[in-house]
């Protein structure tokens, strides 16, 4: 009964009805695998979830205490040096002013992007504007690298917007760490993309982090680049491909299952891949 109740919710989430679904391999779905590894995916979900909402909170807490503070100063400093340790794959957090000034950043290795002006990213522009929270955003930052970043607005004691506090993070490292407890073994897996390009947040196999459907690894391979399609417009899915082994030493079949990682910023998929 229990694994009768786990494969329906399992079915409602994946979207059973999905007739791609159903024509890519009648002998893969829900109904045909087993219950450890859908389990180990939903779980993973869950953990994510958790590990972001547990960044949004301390960026509200760090907004509600600038606003006291002010956004430049030692006060201003401290509060984004004790933002840094809310998870060990930040990189950076900063202040920036309603004119999208960079005005204070943690740590002090970054100094460097202090009183650069930010608001030709998107993300940054669109809080400022709207003078509200955006969830996170994958970007290619000043600082030089991509990464995903996330903008709370600031509030003086009047209600006055003065500006943001940011918080970035590593995405491989991000992912990697609250992924670990969940990955199967073997040449399953569980990796991250982005929904829109298909590209490759997060992936056990590092030499893959940042390719997108587009890539040349890909190329050669139909049935995948089609589930980068369906990833891209179907929030929850499953499907079947031939793709590399771990080493790259042959192709293999693989299924996958995707879910979506709820953000209002970049939409991004959770895959599990499995070796058939």
């Amino acid at each position: 009964m229990k694994q009768m109740g786990f494969l329906l919710i399992l079915m409602i989430i994946l979207g059973t009805t999905c007739t791609a679904c159903a024509s890519e391999g009648a002998n893969f779905g829900p109904q045909t695998t087993s219950g450890e590894p859908l389990w180990g995916l939903l779980s993973a979900s869950d953990a994510v979830n958790s590990n972001l909402s547990k960044i949004e909170t301390a960026l509200v807490d760090a907004s509600l205490i600038l606003s006291e503070t002010g956004i430049d100063g030692p006060a201003a400093r401290a509060v984004l040096s004790n933002l840094t340790m809310v998870d060990t794959a930040v990189i950076d957090c900063i202040t920036i002013d309603a004119n999208g000034t960079v005005r204070e950043v943690e740590p002090v290795s970054f100094e460097s992007v202090k009183g650069t002006n930010l608001r030709r990213q998107k993300h940054v522009n669109d809080t400022i504007n709207t003078r509200l929270y955006s969830g996170f955003h994958f970007i290619k930052a000043v600082e030089g690298l991509y990464a995903i970043d996330s903008e709370m607005p600031i509030f003086d004691k009047n209600g006055t917007f003065v500006g943001t506090v940011s918080l970035m993070f590593n995405n491989s490292q991000f992912f990697g760490r609250v992924l670990a407890t969940f990955q199967p073994s073997g040449n399953s897996k569980i990796w991250v993309s982005k929904a829109d390009d298909g590209t490759i947040l997060y992936e056990t196999d590092p030499t893959q982090v940042l390719l997108n459907k587009s890539s040349s690894m890909y190329l050669d391979y139909p049935e995948l680049l089609k589930l980068f399609n369906r990833m891209s417009i179907e929030r929850t899915g499953y499907g079947t491909y031939e793709f590399l082994d771990q080493s790259h030493g042959e192709t293999i079949k693989k299924g996958c299952y995707w879910t979506t990682i709820p953000n209002e910023g970049t939409e991004m998929r959770l895959v599990l891949t499995l070796e058939l």
